[in-house]
């Protein structure tokens, strides 16, 4: 056997992008496509905005397990809670 080069085994895989780069790449397209439809949505009205944030949220919380749900259910009422009294007439 040639004792120059170790074994496929004895070496760590080289990989083309590190797993947190590509966790960076993958949330920067997430971000950049619903950056593009919530634009599109404002061109639309105030009503497709909040169709679409509704949207966004929902599918978010969908992958959440049960305990985080309920802890971003109340994170996001008080936030809706909060932009409704800073811009109550």
């Amino acid at each position: 056997m040639n004792e120059d080069r170790p074994s496929p085994w004895e070496q760590a895989p080289e990989r083309r992008k590190r797993l947190g780069h590509k966790r960076a790449e993958r949330l920067a397209r997430r971000a950049e496509y619903w950056g593009t439809r919530l634009e599109a949505a404002r061109q639309v009205g105030p009503d497709a905005v909040a169709s679409l944030t509704f949207d966004r949220a929902r599918s978010d919380f969908d992958r959440l397990s049960e305990q985080r749900r309920e802890r971003a259910y109340a994170a996001l009422t008080q936030a809706v809670d909060a932009v409704r009294e800073a811009h109550a007439e």
